[in-house]
């Protein structure tokens, strides 16, 4: 009778209730009221009171990510979106949040270690409600990116160093001032010299090394400027990149820093850095993967239970883009168990498989369904080879005899083709969602925008669901009437 929703003509609140808004209100707003109170240490217990239902937080965000919006558009749809109305349930007065409302409720997240717990409550919300089996499971990876431009190398090294010289003219700008001019030229606000022809690349990545170098041996005894997160990125890339050398190496005929001076530096080969080295200075948490390139690795794990109704993410995580997917295999296992979704069966690739992990989740009553690293074939070899126990062992000789036992059985590309499903749910996150260049850039925020993702992703499917249940509903009782 007092939402906004009690405004609109009695036809259109018939239209939105046959609308995913409807079973939003019904279904989803509940679950949130219920998890509320796990946030009420974001505020203080006398002077910090949210001005705003949580729960209206919780459900912009949540709807911003289904809808893949930006903060401002989000809030445009909750002041004048009739179905936002009706989906949150709000007096008219309450329909408005500024921008800080949701930036502090996410900083608060990120502050009390709270960015997970929203997906976690949510998802295991959903998962009775819609008595979701969680016994079979599929593990997958995917690359993102956070809000970041990729660079070159000659243009890690320049954006480097140029926020590294804006910091020192912000701390001390005299000393700034006292800085060769040609320095100050090639890497100042408006500086083209990152932009080099292919030829010029080596003669100029010489240069800048020889530039970090005078940098640190200028400034590493100033303790105004080595206290800045700018020298520390600095102090990295020259760590990384670079090699000192015992003698001096002057400029060449050519270089841009003539006159300078030498510096007993040169620059690593690129065979020599390995993926975990500084991307880009303003995202230093971003790596580097071989075969899939800079930015950060998400791990996604869901159900696939062929008689559930709907099948959810029940677990994701952010590690880093080099370290390997096999490393990630026994943990997800473990936030599952933790959570009370252990399955009996995970289905993953063959990047997430062999006998260790195969052994590990043996311990903890969990089957691993995945090729063998390494196997030629997997050609079914029926009555070569006997079928394997129903557990797997505990011991990795044993585990990989099994893995072999069951890669080579005949029922094995059946069972195994169930993996490829995850795929679609990674284009689906990334297409649907946004999840493939994020809007923000730094491991917590990366973090926090790929679970509210993931749970939006969730949100949807369930809304679908609880839908298709009432058009079910609604065919059986045109039928019986």
């Amino acid at each position: 009778m007092y939402d906004a929703g009690g405004l609109l003509p009695q036809e259109k609140r018939v239209r939105c209730e046959k609308t995913w808004a409807g079973v939003f209100r019904r279904h989803a707003l509940p679950i949130l009221r219920k998890v509320e109170d796990e946030f009420e240490e974001l505020f203080h217990p006398e002077l910090g009171r949210p001005n705003r239902p949580v729960e209206l937080v919780l459900g912009v965000l949540i709807l911003k990510e289904i809808q893949d919006l930006t903060d401002g558009e989000a809030l445009e749809r909750l002041e004048f979106d009739a179905l936002w109305w009706w989906a949150l349930q709000r007096e008219f007065s309450e329909l408005h949040l500024c921008q800080k409302t949701l930036h502090n409720f996410r900083e608060g997240l990120l502050g009390h270690q709270k960015a997970k717990v929203a997906f976690r409550r949510v998802t295991d919300e959903l998962i009775e409600g819609l008595g979701v089996k969680v016994g079979r499971q599929r593990l997958d990876s995917t690359q993102v990116l956070s809000n970041i431009a990729i660079l070159s190398r000659l243009r890690k090294f320049c954006e480097t160093v140029r926020l590294f010289l804006r910091a020192v003219q912000r701390v001390q700008a005299g000393v700034y001032e006292g800085l060769p001019e040609g320095m100050r030229c090639r890497y100042g606000e408006e500086s083209k010299y990152p932009d080099a022809k292919k030829e010029q690349v080596r003669r100029r990545l010489r240069v800048v090394a020889r530039d970090v170098w005078r940098l640190m041996q200028r400034f590493e005894k100033d303790k105004a400027v080595s206290s800045q997160p700018e020298w520390t990125l600095l102090k990295r890339l020259f760590e990384e990149q670079c090699r000192v050398i015992e003698k001096a190496a002057p400029p060449e005929e050519g270089d841009d820093d003539q006159g300078e001076g030498g510096a007993p530096v040169e620059v690593k080969e690129p065979s020599e850095i390995h993926g975990g080295t500084m991307q880009t200075p303003h995202d230093p948490e971003v790596t580097y993967s071989g075969h899939k390139g800079q930015g950060y690795s998400v791990q996604v794990v869901e159900t696939c239970e062929p008689q559930n109704e709907v099948n959810l993410l029940t677990d994701v995580d952010v590690t880093p883009a080099w370290k390997g997917d096999w490393k990630q295999t026994v943990p997800a296992v473990e936030r599952l168990e933790a959570a009370g979704h252990k399955p009996q069966e995970l289905v993953a690739d063959t990047q997430f498989g062999g006998a260790q992990n195969a052994a590990a989740l043996g311990q903890r009553e969990v089957n691993l369904v995945a090729p063998v690293p390494g196997q030629t074939s997997t050609k079914p070899q029926t009555g070569t080879c006997p079928p394997p126990a129903a557990k797997c062992p505990s011991e990795e000789k044993e585990a990989l005899e099994w893995l072999r036992r069951q890669e080579a059985s005949p029922e094995f590309r059946k069972r195994y083709a169930i993996r490829a499903g995850i795929e679609g749910t990674n284009s689906e996150l990334k297409r649907a969602h946004g999840m493939k260049k994020l809007r923000v850039r730094g491991e917590a925020r990366v973090k926090l925008a790929v679970y509210f993702k993931a749970l939006a992703c969730n949100v949807k499917r369930a809304l679908r669901a609880w839908q298709a249940r009432l058009w079910v509903q609604a065919q059986v009782a045109h039928a019986s009437a």
